[in-house]
């Protein structure tokens, strides 16, 4: 089990497809440094916050806030990209319009 730093390595074996439920998970997660689904964001005992998405995953780790927040906007930035939607809304979007078919 390897620590990384690079968000998108990362997320490639994280969110290996564009699942909405596994997208908005990691985000809620992340945000509220939880459990969530697959995901748990964890404070270390030096402050620095750990994610994982699974059992044997490699860690994600953001040293500082800074980069907590980085990661959260580059989840959408990469995943949401909709004229700035947030991941919640995007979220909601997407399971307003399957509930449609």
């Amino acid at each position: 089990m390897a620590t990384l730093t690079d968000f998108d390595e990362w997320l490639d074996g994280a969110v290996p497809s564009d699942m909405v439920e596994d997208v908005y998970a990691l985000y809620e997660a992340v945000d509220g440094e939880t459990e969530f689904a697959q995901y748990k964001a964890v404070r270390a005992a030096n402050g620095q916050l750990l994610v994982s998405y699974g059992e044997g995953s490699d860690w994600l780790r953001l040293a500082t806030n800074d980069a907590k927040e980085g990661f959260l906007r580059r989840i959408g930035g990469r995943y949401v990209a909709e004229g700035g939607m947030s991941v919640g809304a995007w979220y909601i979007m997407h399971q307003s319009m399957a509930s449609d078919d």
